[in-house]
């Protein structure tokens, strides 16, 4: 017994659903793969210039400050080399500690001169801090342990407390040892005990003998307020690593609870439970910049961008989880998916449509058929409505039926002719 086959409608169908749905998943396929590769290198691109621009411009920034604390002390150099002012600014200074506060009279009579030209230093340094919003603070202490800041409230801050000395804070001791402008490591600020960083100069008179160190004070949290703000246009985790792997700006960071006097401590990135996101760590610590992917405990992928920033040696990094970048490619992914679904039902619809038209006059011509084969002639013939191949059928077996009708007539109308002729003679 032989199987049934597929009827021509459903072959048609078929073949509209099969042909379209190939065609689109196959094309749709090849797209998807090349729109992740292209977009996947285009967000790596984009990404590693964000953080080398980022980093640049917070480099023209420190850059800026360094330049004018040289040009502080240059000015303060001056004014040491210079005869004493006739009258200068009345700022008030922190004096020397004497044992049991700040300052006294004899100490002014002994340090008069310095006090004079520190006056003038103070006044320079105001303009300065005035002129540029990333400075918080500017200063000068000499050698003989007088401080003249921009803003002279900050002396009342320091005068609560006791035996505070400049040429012990980081910046002053980093700056005569160095004898050039250089910057210190994060630490505590004394005045607003924010997290600070300085950019220190020492003043040295024309021998090269040190008269004092001149400081400009950048607060962390204008570079953190900036940082923690960055927009990617994707969901991402900025942090600023320092040269020794720690953690100094990143979401969630918290003050460890240090006093002002010493140095920052936080987490180290160098020593995270993730090996593969270590090893980037130390090329950020070691200068490098680039991109890369390391992988979580999870199995999912991130990216981290980085780039140096070498005045505060620190580095600036941005974590972007993989997902995020080839989520366009997912959302294409689904409109394929509908994209499908509609052809699907639409091929579906005009299978059906067409099939009817091409197997209706069919069916019509095998039921005349077996009529036909049964004897039946005298049938109604197919309307024909259509030019096509269909219609060239239909008109044939039409003709046929009608030569086949008529054949038959004549047929039995000899038969009744040649009956009658017997008739007589039987």
């Amino acid at each position: 017994m032989r199987a049934r086959s597929l009827s021509i409608k459903t072959r048609i169908i078929l073949t509209l659903v099969l042909l379209p749905m190939i065609a689109l998943v196959t094309v749709g396929a090849i797209a998807l793969v090349q729109n992740r590769s292209a977009l996947s290198s285009q967000a790596e691109w984009s990404l590693e210039r964000l953080v080398r621009e980022k980093t640049a411009a917070y480099g023209f920034i420190l850059q800026r400050v360094q330049e004018e604390a040289g040009a502080a002390a240059d000015y303060a150099s001056r004014q040491f080399a210079a005869p004493l002012p006739a009258s200068p600014p009345s700022y008030r200074l922190l004096m020397p500690w004497n044992g049991s506060g700040y300052g006294g009279r004899g100490m002014e009579k002994a340090l008069a001169s310095d006090m004079a030209r520190l006056r003038q230093v103070g006044g320079f340094l105001e303009s300065l801090v005035a002129a540029n919003p990333y400075l918080s603070l500017g200063y000068m202490a000499s050698e003989s342990g007088i401080t003249v800041f921009d803003k002279q409230e900050v002396v009342d801050v320091i005068e609560a407390i006791q035996g505070f000395d400049p040429r012990l804070r980081p910046w002053y001791k980093l700056a005569r040892e160095s004898r050039r402008t250089a910057w210190t490591e994060l630490y505590t600020d004394a005045n607003t005990k924010k997290l600070n960083v300085t950019a220190a100069t020492p003043v040295l008179d024309a021998g090269g003998r040190l008269l004092g160190v001149v400081g400009m004070d950048v607060l962390l949290e204008t570079l953190q307020n900036d940082i923690l703000t960055l927009d990617i246009g994707y969901k991402n985790e900025p942090f600023l690593v320092d040269s020794r792997g720690r953690a100094v700006v990143r979401r969630g960071l918290e003050d460890k609870g240090t006093e002002w006097y010493k140095t920052y401590r936080t987490d180290v990135l160098l020593e995270t439970p993730n090996a593969s996101f270590n090893r980037l760590v130390r090329r950020m610590v070691a200068g490098e910049s680039g991109i890369a992917r390391y992988r979580l405990e999870d199995g999912t992928e991130n990216y981290l961008a980085f780039a140096p920033l070498p005045a505060v040696s620190s580095s600036l990094g941005v974590i972007v989880p993989r997902s995020q970048i080839v989520k366009p490619v997912q959302e294409s992914g689904k409109l394929l998916i509908v994209v499908l679904a509609v052809s699907v039902i639409v091929a579906i619809g005009l299978g059906l449509l067409l099939g009817n038209q091409v197997t209706r006059p069919i069916e019509d011509l095998t039921a005349l058929v077996d009529k036909a084969s049964k004897g039946l002639v005298e049938v109604d013939q197919i309307p024909i409505r259509r030019m096509d191949e269909v219609g060239v059928l239909a008109r044939s077996f039409n003709r046929m039926l009608t030569n086949l009708g008529t054949a038959l007539r004549e047929l039995e109308k000899r038969e009744h002719e040649g009956s009658a002729r017997r008739a007589p003679g039987s």
